[in-house]
């Protein structure tokens, strides 16, 4: 039970930094550190980040509401890959003490998202 807990619970945020990408994008490539060159910048920044996020919150709710568990393991390989993106930028210097938040809940999602993909397709 408490693994569902958590995995609604990241799909919840998922959802919340995804409408917040989608609805106030400027606010949230500031809050990033980014800004924009150009007016397409906003648009990016609504497909690439907010609609992401969106789907990814969508189908972890999806996937423990129908308990089709086994769904997480492809949100959790994104989260992967993002932390070795991070591990990338940390070897190329453009990683700092701003981004290790979101690096830490990044590896947390993704293991909390395969330890509940794996435990909780085989508790049927």
């Amino acid at each position: 039970m408490a693994l569902k807990i958590f995995v609604l619970i990241i799909g919840g945020l998922f959802l919340i930094i995804g409408f917040a990408g989608i609805f106030t994008p400027e606010n949230f490539a500031s809050g990033l550190g980014l800004s924009f060159a150009n007016e397409e910048g906003s648009g990016t920044i609504r497909a690439m980040i907010g609609a992401h996020y969106v789907a990814m919150g969508g189908v972890c709710i999806f996937a423990i509401s129908r308990e089709l568990s086994i769904l997480l393991l492809p949100i959790a390989a994104i989260e992967v890959v993002m932390v070795i993106a991070r591990g990338i930028a940390a070897m190329n210097g453009e990683f700092g003490t701003a981004t290790l938040v979101p690096t830490t809940i990044e590896i947390l999602a993704a293991g909390i998202l395969i330890i509940a993909a794996k435990k909780l397709s085989s508790a049927k």
